[in-house]
Formats: structure tokens, C-alpha cells, sequence
């Protein structure tokens, strides 16, 4: 998930200084209250052995469901591309968390072991044998924080229904998502994309070795939500990433969030002189490496700094312009996003205030002010705070996702497209559908405490959760999301934009916001869809 902080450490002031008080309170609730329930190794000892390529692994079954968990699919050296995973002799014992990648505090409560070697992935399969489709989930975190082994996205309720789960860490900030060639030489050039090499080869060890768990390695639906979404999009357009996947699901991403050459090399050059200069990148503990990328991050004029780079090698061009074009795989998609995502980083204090250039993604902020002016044209009715929330959940989120269903339905593929409008019931965020609040639907697990602190969910809504949870069910089965808690859900094409809005009540809408959408289409700048740098 995003960083709740981030637009808050930008101002290079303490992050927590400017969360709202409920905000801060549901975050130390989730580090306070975080369950075992999804770490805990089962006492019971029919433990289950799997053979893999690179040895036997052994994990432990709970509520009928095989858990998987810390199992190695690569290991790389700092800064380096990543290699497979060194086979092992004897049983690999998966009954551990995986390690989570080397990052600052954020939200999602993390296991005590942060290690540079942390390329492991979690998997929930059903205890039955058989051949069932696999979901690979790409967590969020901005690039800069998260772990696959988050309570929220385990996959426990996916495997209960017959689907294979997989979630899996990646490098993360300096580690993953900074480009370094330019300082350390032709050996570390393209180390800015090494997040992404890491994804590309999970993405391999599930090929070579599902099947041992019972997946069907054609039928592989790769998955991720905020910074994950967009890392899924990146993976449209990363030729190596092609055949690797057979769907695509992309909650609140986007894909054309990425850096030019000459940015990705000034954001390093940044972290670099916050470290102490090039001779400490090598060697300095990865602690004193995550204070320098934090202290670089504050610096950036911009929002979301650890990006993809185009290189026009290993990403030849944004991953927009690839689907664009149609040379991405013309693979089914679902994607969409939530009604007030920005509701969850800016207070109604901070979202008052002027746009700020750290809050913003994709575009200029030239366009962003004339954007400002048409929506306070279009929304008289909006206060300050409430026009900000709506722009901002736009430019990051509703707009670059909108794109991508428009281009990949242009080229023949299926897309369905959804916005989430349901508002949490309780919590900070009470009658808001903020960011985040899908997966907590998408996973089945609105009864977490972590949940009920954060957005209020309870019980009382399954209902809603079981509806969201069957349509993505039905989708990584191999069919059109379907559930009977909504109606029929059609697929988005350019002429009537149908979109699943999902409320208490879903409803299918043509071009839902469609005097929004027109607003960025009409306003002076380079549109967000262009092949360029945005």
C-alpha cells in the first residue's frame, strides 16, 4: 500500500507532524494490533513438502489452506541485477515470514528482519490437488516501503476458493529504484530498473514452478495495487515481462509514471551527496542508505521519485506508448480506482491549502494550475479542500488508469473498468472511499482489527466485501468479472465507456465523471496519454 506519510515527509518537516490525529492514531493501531494469524506456523503436523527447482520446501496448512511463506526465488548483490536463487540442500523451512525489503517506517507493520537479501515470495494454494489459475499480487508502497507479507493481502481467502496466491518482495527506494550508472560505472547501469528485474524474475519462478504447487502456469493473473499497479504497468511494457502473465489487473496504478534519463540521474545525484558521495554506495549500511533516499525524497520537487526509467534498453519507451502502439500483450484487464484516493494523504487542512509540486505525479505544474481554475469553473460547489481531493485523485490516479483501459480496449483486449465509490464506514476516513480501501475487498478481510481501526470495516460488511471478492474471483478464473451481489458487467470500449461503479448498490455507468474527463482533454498542456516523459 502507499505510504500514508508521504506527501506529509515531503515537506521535509517530521512526517507525522502533518498526518491528521485520527490518521495517526490507525497507524499506530496497525503497528500495535498487528495479528499473527497469517505469520503464525501451525503446530499441527501435517506440514506439506513441495519440491521446487531449487530444493524442497516446507510448509504448514491452515484452515485447509497450503501457506507458503520466505521461499527464495533470487538474490542479488547491492545494486545489481538479480540472479535465481541458489539451490539448497535438505528442506527449506517456508514456515517463516519472508524478509522485508530495507525501508523507512511507514504504515504497514513489518517483521523484525529487513535484509538486503529479501527476494522471497509467499503462496497460498488449496490443500486438494489440483490445476488452479494463480494470482501474482505486486504490493504498493510507493517504491519506497511495503511487504509481501502484510496481513491485508494474504491470500488465504483466495486459495479457500480455488485460486493460488502469490506475493513477493522486491527491492525497494535506493535499492531498487535509483539510477546509478552514471556514478558507479557500465557494470550498475540500469539499477534503477532492478525493482522491476526482480518482479520479471519472480514472475519466472512461477513459471518454472507452480505447477509443483498445483497452479497452472498459463493461467497466471499478475496483480498489484498503488505503486504495485504501476509497477504491474511497467511490466506491460517491459518486453522481458511478455509470457510471463496471461492477465493483468491494475487497483489505482497507472502507466506512465517513470523518469527520463536525465531525471533519474539527477535524483540519484541527490541521494549521493545526502549518502556522502559515490565511494559510501558500496559500502555504507543499508540504514545510512535509506536516511540519504529519505533526505532525497524531501528534496524532489516532485511526487513518487522511485519510478521505473526508461532506458530504452530494458524499458525501451513509457509503458503507455506500448499499449499505445500494440506492442504490449493483448491481455485481458481489469482496472479502475477509488472516488477520493487523495483523501487518504491529505487532511481537509492540507488539501485547503495551495497545490503543492510534492503532491503531484505526472504532470507540470503549469498544467496543474490551469487544471485547478476549469475544475473550479465545473465544481463551484467545492470547497478549496474538496476541489484539491478531487485533482489530485484524478492526476495520479483516475486518469492514468482511465488511459490505459482506453488504450489496451483500443487494441482488441478485454478491459473491464470499475470506480470504487462505497465509503469506508468508520474510521478517519468515514464517508470517503479512500485509497487503500479496496484491498481489504479485493482480499476478503474486512474483519481484520487493523481494518476497523483504519476505515471502520467490520462484519457488517461482508456482504460487500464477498460481492468486490467474487468478481475478481471470477476474472482470474478466465472470465468477465462477475458476481451475483452486482449486475452484469460489460466491457469498456472507447464508444460507451461502461464502468462498474461499485456502491451498496453497483450500477453500471457510461463515461461515469465524463465532464471531468472532458476537462483534461480540453485544458492547455500535454495530456497525461502522451508518449512522452508524462
Amino acid at each position: 500500500m502507499t505510504l500514508i506519510t508521504r506527501r506529509g515527509a515531503l515537506g521535509g518537516m517530521a512526517a507525522t507532524l502533518a498526518l491528521p490525529q485520527a490518521a495517526l492514531a490507525a497507524r499506530d493501531s496497525l503497528r500495535a494490533s498487528t495479528r499473527a494469524d497469517n505469520l503464525r506456523v501451525s503446530t499441527r503436523t501435517d506440514n506439506l513438502r513441495v519440491s521446487t527447482r531449487g530444493g524442497v520446501v516446507r510448509g504448514h496448512l491452515a484452515d485447509s489452506v497450503r501457506v507458503f511463506t520466505g521461499i527464495p526465488y533470487g538474490t542479488a548483490a547491492r545494486f545489481a541485477p538479480p540472479r535465481p536463487a541458489r539451490p539448497w540442500t535438505g528442506e527449506w523451512d517456508a514456515t517463516r515470514p519472508a524478509r522485508a525489503a530495507p525501508q523507512p517506517p511507514g504504515m504497514d507493520p513489518l517483521p523484525a528482519i529487513q535484509a538486503e537479501d529479501c527476494l522471497q515470495l509467499n503462496i497460498w494454494a488449496p490443500a486438494a490437488p489440483g490445476r488452479y489459475p494463480v494470482m501474482v499480487f505486486v504490493h504498493g508502497g510507493s517504491n519506497e516501503t511495503g511487504w509481501s507479507g502484510w496481513e491485508v493481502i494474504a491470500g488465504n481467502r483466495f486459495a479457500a476458493h480455488g485460486v493460488i496466491c502469490v506475493t513477493l518482495n522486491y527491492r525497494l527506494g535506493a535499492l531498487g529504484f535509483v539510477e546509478l550508472g552514471h556514478v558507479l560505472g557500465r557494470a550498475y547501469a540500469g539499477s534503477g530498473n532492478n525493482g522491476l528485474r526482480d518482479l520479471v524474475l519472480g514472475l519466472r519462478w512461477v513459471k518454472d514452478n507452480i505447477a509443483a504447487f498445483g497452479g497452472n502456469p498459463r493461467a497466471v493473473t499478475l496483480a498489484g495495487e498503488s505503486s504495485g499497479a504501476r509497477n504491474v504497468c511497467a511490466l506491460l511494457g517491459l518486453p522481458a515481462a511478455d509470457g510471463l502473465y496471461a492477465r493483468a489487473m491494475v487497483f489505482s496504478g497507472g502507466a506512465q509514471t517513470v523518469h527520463t534519463p536525465a531525471e533519474a540521474a539527477a535524483f540519484a545525484n541527490g541521494v549521493v551527496a545526502r549518502l556522502g558521495g559515490a565511494d559510501r554506495l558500496l559500502v555504507a549500511p543499508f540504514p545510512a542508505l535509506i536516511e540519504a533516499q529519505v533526505a532525497a525524497r524531501r528534496g524532489w520537487p516532485r511526487n513518487l521519485p522511485f519510478r521505473p526509467t526508461v532506458d530504452g534498453a530494458f524499458l525501451p519507451q513509457v509503458p503507455l506508448a506500448r499499449v499505445l502502439a500494440g506492442q504490449a500483450p493483448r491481455v485481458p484487464l481489469l482496472a479502475g480506482s477509488n472516488a477520493n484516493e487523495s483523501r487518504l494523504f491529505l487532511s481537509e487542512a492540507q488539501a485547503g491549502r495551495p497545490l503543492w509540486s510534492q503532491s503531484v505525479s505526472n504532470e507540470t505544474m503549469a498544467r496543474m494550475a490551469a487544471l485547478n481554475r476549469a475544475y473550479a469553473r465545473a465544481f463551484p460547489e467545492f470547497t478549496d479542500a474538496q476541489r484539491h481531493w478531487r485533482l489530485l485523485t484524478a492526476e495520479e490516479y483516475g486518469i492514468p488508469t482511465l488511459r490505459l483501459a482506453e488504450a489496451q480496449a483500443a487494441r482488441g483486449a478485454p478491459v473491464w473498468r470499475y470506480r470504487l465509490a462505497w465509503p469506508a464506514p468508520g474510521g478517519p476516513y468515514k464517508g470517503h472511499s479512500p485509497h487503500v480501501l479496496d484491498l481489504p475487498l479485493t482480499f476478503d478481510h474486512v474483519t481484520l482489527p487493523s481494518m476497523a481501526q483504519m476505515f471502520g470495516l467490520s462484519g457488517a460488511d461482508q456482504p460487500i466485501a464477498t460481492a468486490w471478492h467474487e468478481a475478481i474471483l471470477a476474472f482470474v478464473r478466465g472470465g468477465a468479472p462477475a458476481s451475483p451481489g452486482m449486475p452484469a458487467w460489460p466491457r469498456f470500449d472507447s464508444a460507451t465507456r461502461a464502468t462498474m461503479v461499485f456502491d451498496r448498490v453497483s450500477v453500471v455507468e457510461n463515461d461515469p465523471d465524463g465532464a471531468e474527463r472532458l476537462l483534461w482533454l480540453q485544458t492547455p498542456g500535454e495530456p497525461v496519454s502522451a508518449a512522452g516523459r508524462r
